[in-house]
């Protein structure tokens, strides 16, 4: 054990009591994030570098407990920066919390029609790309074969298709849809948003299907059911644990067995713990291994929209540089997202990524609770959740934007502040041809139209 492992393990006693002060198990976006780091990399790092010490470069170790100690640090800085940055939505976010369990979902009927479209059209575009893609021969194929290795290569060859639109459609526009739409259905108790949105969940789920990836349909299956929670209450005890970690190891063992037939089924317990904690680390690890070491920090230019702007030539990803370097390429390298941002700017890198993390995350849960348990409220928590899942394995802004963290809110608000101009637009052209007695009342709010 090295010095700064006891300093480690004395910052997460710190942050255990912090979750526990200040951020208590929920249904919430900054909980979730802080305690899936804890188990993922805060207590399995420490395990991992305990197992794995005598294969370890100590120097290497070294680096990446400090920028583990430092991402703690600056996470927990960027939370309370949000709180102090918005005091008054914070305090009504608080309340929202404290009367959550108790209060009805408060649904406006203003927007459910057009909602139910939107959604009809983003299924229709997500089935007819599958279709268009070969998506169900794919599978079968895929299915098919006997070898880990021939599977492997088939999904490096056919996992993408369709284009960046395509892709953030099914990853994290059309789970919002479908979670809003459900949550709406359920409120009103109207069958046609209901039917809407289970077509949606068919779409989405085909979608992340036709990656033969093993985990994204498992996420989107604990998203659900986490909307369903959130409907009712947002705290979560060891009964609601134990069922979220049933279905996690059953869908998981499913998906690997499926994905690599060389895998014995009496083994697969010991595999899953590899693949969650130990491989996890070990991504850092071998990221912080070759850079700087062997390749430079390359100050930007592994950020896709940087390069684009001021780079030349293709783009390659600093995973699939990693991979290439420990003889693996077309493996998944993807590390989590303190590797992309030391991977760019060292140190700095770290610390300002992990303070724009934790700001986001806090200031989204903020909005989201300001706004009343709402159907939009308790979708853009689900929502959400893939964001957060999105930052265990990949780089901030991939989370931020393709994982819909901050895409979707985004996306919602302005959407939301559109509908609301152009409902008072036809209120007011209504309310002109009316008599005064007969005025309809503007909606008021942000959260009008859903």
């Amino acid at each position: 054990m090295l010095s700064l492992d006891y300093l480690h393990a004395l910052c997460l006693v710190g942050i255990a009591i912090y979750i526990w002060v200040r951020e208590p198990p929920r249904l919430l976006l900054t909980p979730l994030m802080l305690i899936s780091f804890f188990v993922l990399y805060g207590i399995g790092n420490i395990i991992y570098c305990v197992v794995e010490a005598d294969d370890l470069v100590p120097g290497v170790r070294a680096t990446v407990t400090r920028c583990l100690i430092l991402m703690w640090i600056a996470l927990v800085i960027g939370m309370e920066l949000a709180r102090a940055a918005a005091p008054s939505l914070n305090a009504r976010a608080e309340l929202v919390i404290r009367r959550w369990r108790s209060a009805p979902i408060i649904n406006r009927p203003e927007g459910s029609q057009l909602l139910a479209l939107l959604g009809v059209v983003v299924a229709l575009i997500i089935f007819a790309v599958f279709f268009y893609l070969g998506k169900p021969s794919q599978l079968r194929n895929f299915l098919s074969f006997d070898l880990t290795h021939e599977k492997m290569q088939y999904r490096a060859e056919f996992a993408g298709g369709g284009g960046y639109f395509y892709q953030t459609l099914f990853i994290s526009v059309a789970p919002f849809l479908s979670f809003l739409l459900l949550v709406k259905g359920i409120a009103t108790r109207q069958r046609y948003l209901i039917a809407i949105g289970l077509l949606v969940c068919a779409a989405v789920f085909a979608g992340k299907i036709g990656t033969f990836q093993k985990v994204p349909w498992l996420v989107y299956l604990l998203q659900l059911m986490g909307v369903f929670q959130a409907t009712r209450r947002l705290e979560f005890g060891l009964g609601r644990v134990l069922l979220f970690l049933g279905v996690v190891l059953v869908g998981a063992s499913l998906a690997a067995l499926i994905a690599i037939p060389d895998l014995e089924p009496t083994g697969i317990l010991e595999w899953l713990g590899y693949r969650f904690f130990q491989v996890n680390n070990e991504v850092v690890y071998q990221t912080y291994y070759v850079y700087p070491e062997y390749l430079p920090h390359t100050w930007g230019m592994n950020i896709g929209l940087v390069h684009e702007l001021f780079g030349s030539g293709e783009l390659v990803s600093a995973h699939s540089r990693v991979a290439s370097f420990w003889g693996s390429d077309g493996a998944t390298y993807d590390s989590f997202f303190i590797g992309d941002a030391w991977v760019d700017f060292s140190y700095g890198g770290v610390i300002a990524l992990s303070l724009l993390v934790g700001y986001v995350v806090k200031a989204v849960d903020i909005f989201v609770l300001s706004l009343g348990k709402v159907p939009l409220a308790i979708a853009l928590l689900g929502s959400g959740m893939y964001g957060v899942y999105q930052l265990q394995v990949t780089s901030a802004f991939t989370a931020f934007f393709s994982g819909g963290l901050l895409l979707i809110p985004l996306l919602a608000l302005a959407s939301t502040g559109l509908f609301n101009d152009l409902y008072r637009a036809t209120g007011h052209r209504a309310a002109s041809r009316a008599p005064a007695a007969g005025r309809p009342k503007e909606p008021e709010g942000p959260s009008a139209a859903f």
